[in-house]
């Protein structure tokens, strides 16, 4: 494949502020509004930290949310004495990882090329290589990152990991580093470097008694809000609404290990004003990997295609997006799923957070023929991928990753709380607080190989003349089309101009389409694009 890795950043700001309740690490996830589109190469990037005191065992930092790439990122520091870092967070993939100042990327364009910091270790006291040439990710279009695991200092918001493993960089085609949180047996070092598994980020936290088990929980908040947060080892009952209920996280088929979070997807259906269409058939099950480093959501291509059909969406390869009408954030329609079988979570997404931003190169929005702007839907067609369910899905769910007792609790996200009800883990293992299990859960098996991680390509290029897009509002028997389709009408002179579907784009300028990069990374890396 001849695509770069690209990676599209708005300028985020970060906030630490003090932790409430013992035995848990809470870390405020917040950003900037003001997004910015540029690339890699003509990216600049502000970054701040301020610590306050915080309690013992528990810590609050901020994340920040790329609103067109749909990352979250994070702000920490390396080495003594400490150098700043953004790192995009992922629960997908298991290394820490940042870039080198050495790394020939880093030195380019006075370092515009990494601007979420490289890592001068000469200049840390506390630096030691414990791995030369053992960390190694490599994709399948040549880029990637390759270097060592080195040892140091780590702070994480304000709480701080004493000798902590981490790769180094030193030659890499990627410009921002990764926090991975997932399982440790997926590890970069486990297949490319010297077999051995190391303690990362969950376990050191535990190792170093910061908190008591392994399990981490995720409040994303909605796409246009401002802050969220990851809070380590406890749950935050005020951040959800209704029953929190936990679900079994799956191993794979050919390992025989949980290595991702690997869950049973067994129910999807949507509801609209004009009413609700089950898109799913009884006794439904899927293996679905929820991963907050994927940037848009995975479905079957079956189950996506009738998504695509009820909200009026069109697959556009020459831009590599799935094109809806802008006017869709107007809608007040869900996408229902359901997970674990019957009495298990179910998560309603607002179809109006998954309408993301599709913008030409001249900074103008494409529109249809018949006037009606044009957007890119953040659900598509998983092929020959696994169905992941990335930030468009979980920005509406509270996700607790219990990663001691292979369990994943979703509940209603409580979008802009402002409470906090801090309830920490009691011990290694302990349940998940304030959960149930699902009474009937479907059992399901992973045979998708590797760990997926999204990084967000910035651009894709099209000739906006020759695109042909057609959207269908009203598929057959689908009795909540109509409803997903009365915002985009609502544009239109008149409903017929709507339901007979603009012919192709207005415009030929090039096309920005913002996240659309599914990366995996497992036996021998390998990087799968969607465009």
């Amino acid at each position: 494949m001849a695509l770069r890795l690209l990676l599209s950043l708005l300028l985020i700001s970060f906030t630490i502020v003090s932790a409430q309740v013992d035995g848990t690490l809470l870390w405020n996830i917040k950003r900037d509004p003001a997004t910015q589109e540029a690339q890699l190469k003509a990216r600049s990037l502000e970054l701040h930290e301020r610590l306050l005191p915080r309690q013992a065992d528990t810590v609050t930092a901020d994340l920040g949310n790329a609103l067109q790439a749909g990352l979250y990122f994070a702000n920490i520091s390396v080495g003594t004495p400490p150098q700043e870092f953004q790192v995009q967070i992922d629960t997908g993939s298991s290394d820490l990882w940042v870039p080198s100042a050495t790394a020939r990327l880093c030195q380019l364009q006075q370092g515009s090329e990494c601007p979420g910091g490289a890592f001068d270790y000469a200049a840390s006291s506390t630096f030691q290589d414990i791995g030369q040439g053992e960390f190694n990710i490599s994709y399948v279009d040549g880029s990637g990152s390759v270097g060592d695991y080195f040892s140091d200092a780590l702070s994480i918001g304000g709480a701080s990991i004493s000798n902590f493993q981490m790769g180094l960089a030193l030659d890499t085609t990627i410009g921002v580093g990764i926090m991975g949180i997932g399982y440790n047996n997926s590890e970069a070092n486990v297949f490319t470097g010297n077999g051995i598994i190391y303690a990362n980020l969950p376990f050191a936290m535990v190792d170093q008694g910061l908190i008591k088990t392994e399990a981490y929980s995720l409040w994303l908040n909605d796409l246009q809000s401002s802050e969220g947060n990851i809070l380590f080892g406890g749950v935050d009952t005020a951040k959800y609404t209704g029953d929190l209920i936990s679900v079994k996280v799956y191993p794979d088929t050919q390992s025989g290990r949980v290595s991702s979070f690997t869950v049973a997807f067994t129910s999807l259906s949507a509801t609209s004003s004009s009413g609700t269409d089950q898109l799913t058939p009884p006794d439904y099950a899927e293996a679905a990997i929820l991963d907050s480093g994927t940037t848009i959501t995975l479905l079957p291509n079956n189950i996506a295609q009738v998504v695509f059909d009820e909200l009026g969406a069109t697959v556009s390869e020459r831009l590599g997006a799935v094109v809806v009408p802008c006017s869709l954030r107007e809608n007040s329609g869900t996408l229902n799923y359901g997970f674990g079988g019957t009495g298990g979570p179910t998560i309603k997404v607002s179809v109006n957070d998954l309408v993301l931003p599709l913008v030409l190169s001249n900074g103008r929005v494409p529109t249809y023929t018949n006037g009606e702007p044009a957007c890119q839907l953040g659900i598509q067609a998983a092929g020959d991928f696994p169905v992941l369910f990335g930030d468009t899905f979980l920005r509406s769910a509270y996700a607790v990753y219990d990663l001691a007792n292979n369990r994943i609790a979703l509940a209603q996200t409580d979008f802009n709380s402002t409470d906090s009800n801090v309830v920490p883990f009691a011990s290694v293992g302990a349940p998940i607080p304030s959960a149930t299990s699902a009474p009937n859960e479907a059992a399901v098996t992973q045979t998708a190989t590797g760990i997926p991680k999204v990084g967000a390509d910035g651009t894709a290029t099209g000739d906006g003349g020759s695109i042909s897009a057609t959207y269908n509002p009203t598929a057959t028997n689908l009795v909540a089309a109509s409803g997903f389709g009365a915002a985009s009408s609502a544009n239109t002179n008149t409903k017929g101009a709507a339901v007979g579907g603009p012919r192709p784009f207005q415009g030929g300028s090039m096309v920005v389409v913002s996240s659309i990069v599914v990366l995996f990374m497992g036996m021998g890396g390998g990087l799968f694009t969607l465009l």
